[in-house]
């Protein structure tokens, strides 16, 4: 298996560490919140084959510096521009929050196509944002066991189907905290979740604000992941008729970490289009 190239882009606040599958212009992999990087790696070496995929650290994680103070989409857009202007890409690859991302950069930025799964979009507030609060005073005073836990609760649906009392909840996040590699980097990653939600938060557009995107557009929700992430794919499918959108069987909201043939052919086939 070959091992991704890696390099740091400079930015005005700092490098971003870049992995890339492949060589030359592609697709550039925005992630989503508390997800490591390195979770994408089969789903990035997969679609290899079709085009070069590059897959960054945003701010916050990893590699790349911490969210600024005054931290916004415009930071997010401007460390996607940077990437994508270094490897030479056009392509914009988005999952979850960095799915929210991706459909500013259609708007946004001089993109060619976009792609994305489970988009973080709160369209008309359908997002569960009710315990920002709590996340923010978790993360605050450093209790990253607590700021997961309360985040957890709102987006993971297993614990919505079979909800334990706070002790129980609390003593499995600092369980899988300590023992998998995705939990020792919630420490590190639950300042940029608190920003990220509370962005999220203040954001509560319409479906049509998205009707601007004139790029080929690719909307997949997961058929496991939560309602409200097919509810947005749909409200954006109906506000750009030009737009491609799927609901992947069997597929829950991580879907893209262990990515299925059904998910990574319906990416091939709108890469292919950009080859």
């Amino acid at each position: 298996m070959v091992a991704p190239h890696i390099r740091s882009i400079g930015t005005a606040g700092g490098s971003l560490r870049v992995y890339s599958y492949g060589t030359g212009p592609g697709a550039v992999l925005a992630g989503g919140s508390l997800t490591r990087t390195a979770v994408y790696e089969r789903f990035a070496r997969s679609l290899s084959a079709t085009v070069p995929v590059h897959v960054y650290d945003r701010r916050g994680r990893g590699g790349s510096p911490p969210q600024p103070e005054d931290y916004s989409m415009e930071t997010e857009l401007e460390d996607l521009d940077t990437v994508l202007h270094a490897t030479g890409s056009s392509v914009v690859l988005g999952h979850s929050f960095g799915g929210g991302i991706a459909l500013e950069a259609a708007l946004r930025l001089p993109v060619s196509r976009v792609a994305v799964y489970d988009a973080a979009v709160n369209i008309d507030g359908c997002l569960p944002t009710s315990t920002l609060p709590a996340l923010v005073a978790a993360s605050a005073r450093g209790d990253h066991v607590g700021a997961v836990t309360v985040f957890s609760r709102e987006i993971d649906p297993v614990m919505a189907r079979v909800p334990l009392p706070d002790s129980a909840a609390r003593a499995l996040v600092w369980a899988t905290s300590h023992l998998t590699r995705d939990g020792h980097a919630w420490k590190e990653m639950v300042p940029a979740l608190a920003q990220e939600i509370a962005l999220l938060d203040s954001s509560r557009a319409a479906a049509d604000r998205y009707a601007g995107i004139a790029v080929p557009l690719l909307l997949l929700a997961g058929a496991r992941s939560p309602a409200y992430f097919r509810t947005i794919a749909s409200g954006l499918a109906a506000s750009l008729p030009g737009s491609t959108s799927m609901v992947v069987p069997r597929a829950n909201h991580s879907a893209l970490h262990r990515p299925s043939e059904a998910m990574l052919g319906a990416f091939r086939r709108f890469l292919r289009q950009a080859a």
